[in-house]
């Protein structure tokens, strides 16, 4: 998988700074797990265990509450393909 790059942008954010430190960090993670067109499994138990596979005391709810919050403000999209959900970077193309 290649490098992702985080702007220096992201630190004066209105988006960022409306998360806390776990959904930000989830953000983060998302960047550097997504594929080439900033897509990911959207399984909860899949987040959990591929961006968090160190930390035993994140939970699965944890983890659902925070795309939930990312979703809500438009850093991440949900969608279903073939009844399995992904989720997606909207803007990871301006970025990445």
């Amino acid at each position: 998988m290649p490098n992702r790059i985080i702007k220096e942008s992201i630190c004066v954010s209105e988006s960022i700074d409306s998360l806390n430190w776990f959904e930000e960090v989830l953000f983060y993670r998302l960047i550097v797990n997504c594929d080439d067109f900033g897509r990911f499994d959207g399984r909860v138990p899949v987040v959990k265990n591929r961006l968090f596979p160190l930390k035993d005391n994140v939970t699965a709810k944890a983890v659902e509450g925070g795309i939930n919050k990312l979703a809500s403000i438009g850093l991440v999209r949900m969608y279903e393909c073939d009844g399995k959900p992904y989720l997606y970077l909207p803007t990871w193309n301006d970025h990445q």
